[in-house]
């Protein structure tokens, strides 16, 4: 008489081993997974920046604060809203299929043709301070945005803002800078306590929007 194989399976106790191992390893990854994913997004406003900064440096004459006269657009599809005046008292709408601009555009909007839900523009956080070079404090650069200074000699600050965690009205937005002026300044959030040191052109960000919700 042939023998029975005794079959074995997982107990209890193993099952709720593993399953208490995948939720580990679940709570380290999905946060590594937003972090990254966010880090992509803001490639958007890096890029946008500097593009911005390169339209303003080629303008011999001080230009008059209107995104029109930089030659910059950002492509459709922006999560951020781009500042040359801190209030946005006008704005190219990207509400619609087509882009609706003005003669007096400080800033670009958000496209929320495709961002349902996103705020037309986000309001930036500013710097919590900044001590630009001697050329730029004489022409009159703060932490505000804007194009500061004579026909000549002139400076200018530009912010980028946006959402990248899916929160566009549950906490700051996602801010950045770029100035044509080298700077010591420090941002709102997070804040070590310390300066950094920002060359000219190069985006800095003011407050992350994954990390200070």
């Amino acid at each position: 008489m042939a023998q029975r194989r005794q079959r074995y399976g997982f107990t209890l106790i193993e099952l709720m081993i593993v399953v208490a191992i995948i939720g580990i390893l679940a709570a380290i990854a999905i946060p590594n997974f937003v972090r990254f994913q966010a880090r992509a997004r803001q490639s958007e406003v890096n890029t946008n920046l500097k593009s911005l900064f390169t339209g303003l440096r080629t303008q011999q004459r001080k230009p008059p604060t209107r995104m029109g006269t930089t030659g910059f657009s950002a492509e459709r599809g922006n999560r951020y809203s781009y500042h040359l005046e801190d209030g946005c008292n006008a704005f190219e709408d990207r509400s619609g299929l087509n882009t609706i601009s003005h003669p007096d555009d400080t800033c670009i909007g958000v496209d929320t043709f495709k961002f349902l839900g996103f705020p037309a523009t986000f309001a930036p956080v500013l710097l919590s301070a900044a001590n630009w070079n001697s050329k730029a404090t004489n022409n009159g650069l703060t932490i505000n945005s804007g194009i500061r200074g004579t026909n000549e000699n002139w400076d200018f600050l530009a912010y980028g803002a946006g959402d990248v965690d899916n929160k566009p009205t549950l906490d700051q937005p996602d801010s950045w800078m770029i100035s044509s002026a080298d700077g010591q300044l420090t941002a709102v959030c997070p804040n070590t306590g310390q300066t950094d040191n920002v060359a000219a052109g190069e985006p800095y960000n003011v407050s992350n929007d994954v990390n200070c919700d």
